[in-house]
């Protein structure tokens, strides 16, 4: 090797010595201002950490995944295109749409689609036959459901009945019931079922359907002020926040998953519902920010709870993230009578702009004997609330009342998600069904991209990573002192909690790394676990995230490490 060149890299050497000997400035955060930092939510500290990153930072802070299903897409811009063309020219940029009896409407769109790429009219094709079964098992005139079909994709009409378009009723419930009951053995209550025992209402995403279960609880007196709700922590944080607000001011009380068991329940913490205080039981499954479905033994236990002690109690469910577990564990099998599932395509298929939910209940359940059952003097108030929508308001089941309550009743008649929005859902939900049935390429690519962020991530942190069936990989609530003590040891792991808060962590990692993350105690979680999302940045920029959390522990336990 050439003299020079030793003495660069002597040189250089010393630099680095230099600059890594200087303690680095750590930020402290005055007690009175950790505080209110403290209670912000985790979204609205978001927006803090934002700002203080500067331009181009690597935000894992939030859920939006950044990749998309396109074919579904693509299928659903083919068939506006067939449904437009379809209709009758009026004049200039005016079409009259097409009547129920104006034509063969299987015929016409066969014909149309022969124009169609290869792959998506062989899809569409099927899409129609399942359609058409569908019909004929249900009872249904097939005839009216393909017709609804391009009615819908028109945007043409009122959705009607508002709940949901009868095309899309027959996708949703074969999607939910395989969904929901994916890990029964067959023996549950709820495997006994069939789909069409089931009903379900097209809601603008999972948030919308939270919505309008609680307001139609809250409404129909199934849920009072100061009643306790339980709660699976950690959870979405305005799940953790919506119940304290005024409208409804409940008590929560937390179910607390253990960490160290892959979130689930111990029995000390489900055997708090035996409280018959407690009205519901609300949780994200598989969870948001712990990304791992309930175990088949809560889920078994609470049931049982459910089917004996307390067949009163509410159980609601947000299960966004179920597509991505192998193992998805869900209420519906072991209560399907108390449950009611909310369900988003917006993560597993990209449509976090579209809006599109579903909220599954039993048309024969628990919940609208709750009603049958409450005092005289609600019931009263109840048929007055509902007298303008129907002659008989004390039978409208919980269903309707939830449909009718989304638009305060008096604007129920045109109620409803956009028959658009409908039509892309249907494509999408038999796209999955379809997917399954063939070996699940599509799942398969996504779990992979997920898996491979994850292991990247947590390579850099020298940290191991626990894969089991009942995690989604969404999300990770990273272990900041257990990740410290694989990176430095015990002592500085110790030091890191001894002389800093979590925040200062935070702060430190965004404004000298461009790094955001979110902190795992607004969801509920002990303060040093901090939430990644796996979702939402490019497949490279994870382990990226990883060295920069690294030497942001460095940093702060620097002094442990002399």
């Amino acid at each position: 090797m050439p003299k020079t060149h030793k003495k660069q890299i002597t040189k250089n050497q010393k630099r680095h010595t230099r600059k890594s000997s200087k303690r680095i400035a750590i930020k402290r955060i005055p007690k009175a201002l950790f505080k209110k930092l403290d209670a912000l939510s985790p979204f609205e500290l978001n927006y803090k950490l934002i700002k203080m990153a500067g331009p181009n930072p690597l935000n894992a802070g939030r859920g939006n995944p950044n990749f998309f299903n396109s074919f579904g897409r693509q299928v659903f811009a083919d068939l506006q295109q067939t449904a437009i063309q379809l209709s009758t020219p009026k004049a200039t940029d005016i079409e009259i749409y097409p009547l129920e009896n104006s034509m063969n409407f299987v015929k016409a769109l066969t014909n149309k689609a022969k124009k169609w790429p290869a792959r998506r009219r062989k899809f569409f094709l099927e899409y129609l036959k399942y359609l058409i079964k569908s019909a004929k098992e249900d009872k249904k005139d097939p005839h009216a459901i393909v017709y609804d079909l391009v009615k819908s994709s028109l945007g043409c009409y009122y959705p009607v009945p508002p709940q949901i378009q009868p095309h899309l009723a027959l996708i949703a419930e074969r999607f939910l019931y395989d969904l929901v009951m994916s890990a029964a053995d067959g023996s549950e209550k709820g495997a006994k079922m069939k789909p069409n025992d089931f009903g379900c209402f097209a809601t603008e995403g999972a948030a919308a359907g939270i919505l309008y279960v609680f307001n139609t609880l809250k409404e129909n007196y199934l849920l009072l002020p100061k009643d306790k709700i339980a709660l699976i922590t950690p959870i979405f944080s305005p799940y953790l926040e919506m119940p304290r607000l005024a409208d409804y001011d409940l008590e929560i009380v937390e179910l607390k998953c253990d960490p160290d068991s892959d979130y689930s329940l111990p029995n000390s913490e489900i055997d708090k519902l035996k409280d018959k205080g407690i009205k519901a039981l609300f949780m994200v499954n598989p969870a948001n920010p712990a990304a791992f479905s309930l175990s088949k033994d809560n889920i078994d236990r609470i049931g049982h709870i459910v089917d004996t002690e307390r067949q009163d109690l509410i159980v609601l469910s947000d299960n966004v993230y179920a597509p991505f577990a192998d193992q998805y564990n869900s209420f519906m099998i072991s209560c399907p009578l108390n449950t009611i599932e909310v369900y988003s395509l917006s993560k597993y298929f990209g449509t976090t702009g579209w809006r599109l939910g579903l909220t599954m209940l039993a048309k024969n359940n628990r919940i609208d004997k709750l009603l049958q059952n409450l005092p005289q003097k609600y019931k009263k108030a109840l048929h007055k609330r509902y007298e303008t929508a129907t002659i008989d308001p004390e039978k409208l089941s919980f269903m309707d009342r939830v449909v009718f309550d989304s638009r305060q009743v008096a604007e129920a008649h045109v109620g409803g998600l956009s028959t658009p929005q409908q039509v892309l859902m249907g494509i999408l939900l038999y796209y999955d069904i379809h997917d399954r049935a063939n070996g699940e390429p599509y799942r398969k690519e996504i779990k992979s991209i997920l898996k491979n962020r994850i292991t990247s991530f947590y390579d850099e942190l020298k940290t191991p990573i626990h894969i089991v069936p009942t995690q989604t990989d969404y999300y990770s609530l990273i272990d900041i002192p257990g990740v410290t003590k694989n990176l430095f040891g015990e002592k500085a792991a110790a030091y890191l909690v001894k002389e800093y808060e979590y925040l200062e962590f935070l702060f430190h990692l965004v404004s000298k790394y461009h790094t955001i993350l979110l902190p795992g105690a607004g969801f509920g979680s002990t303060p040093w676990r901090l939430r990644i999302s796996l979702a939402n940045l490019k497949d490279e920029q994870y382990p990226i995230i990883g060295k920069n959390i690294t030497k942001c522990i460095h940093d702060l336990v620097k002094p442990a490490l002399r």
